[in-house]
């Protein structure tokens, strides 16, 4: 039975992680264009995991200490995420727990919630499955891309990972079928998306998700309210 959810985050993990080779190829092309070293480069993907900031970092690093505030902000969403997850992981050893939190990302954390909502066993086997691949393999394309530098530094590879994220985040929207909250989060974040980017290009990796999570915390405060006006 453990095999079984062993290989069900595997399975999840080749279809979640196609979107993280070319992520991470653009990653490492970015540091090569700001003159990180190929360490650099992959010492991001190694201690912060984080697509949105790991872009900004690379590409705003010389702003030093303007970007602390910004940091802050972004990692308060693991905060959210591992105490999501925590009821699920509780009955784990908090040394591997630590070990593996490095995995947690909005994708780990999306194919986890939907498929533990489904499953009572083992949830930490299914976690270590779908998180670890990703994280080697974004490792790897982190530092190919910084190693190829100008060659994927391309137009053309923008142009991919243009197309692979709307495929992936709906491919996760489809993991949360028949939770039509959340899948509905997914909606606002794709309609306000267009908005952001033509005020904000630089900072809308960051920007969008609040608002989303914003717009949840409103919804799900006026049900509350409704619930007991009812009562």
């Amino acid at each position: 039975m453990k095999k079984n959810y062993f290989i069900d985050g595997l399975k999840d993990s080749s279809i979640f992680g196609v979107s993280f080779i070319f992520l991470y190829l653009s990653i490492g092309a970015n540091g090569y264009a700001n003159a990180l070293s190929v360490f650099e480069s992959v010492a991001t993907t190694l201690f912060v995991f984080s697509t949105p900031l790991q872009f900004l970092l690379v590409q705003s690093y010389q702003d030093g200490f303007v970007l602390i505030p910004l940091i802050l902000a972004m990692n308060a969403r693991f905060l959210l995420m591992s105490a999501t997850l925590s009821p699920y992981l509780k009955h784990q050893n908090i040394f591997y727990l630590a070990l593996s939190s490095i995995l947690i990302c909005p994708s780990v954390f999306s194919g986890c919630i939907s498929k533990f909502k489904k499953m009572s066993e083992y949830p930490f086997t299914y976690f270590i499955a779908l998180g670890l691949p990703i994280w080697l393999v974004s490792l790897l394309c982190t530092g190919l891309g910084a190693s190829m530098g100008a060659a994927l530094n391309s137009p053309e590879l923008r142009e991919i990972i243009a197309i692979v994220l709307p495929l992936q985040f709906t491919g996760l929207a489809a993991k949360h079928y028949p939770n039509f909250k959340e899948i509905g989060s997914y909606f606002w974040g794709f309609l306000f998306a267009p908005f952001v980017i033509t005020l904000t290009p630089s900072y809308y990796l960051l920007i969008v998700p609040f608002v989303v999570g914003g717009l949840m915390l409103l919804y799900d405060e006026a049900q509350r309210a409704r619930a007991k006006d009812k009562r």
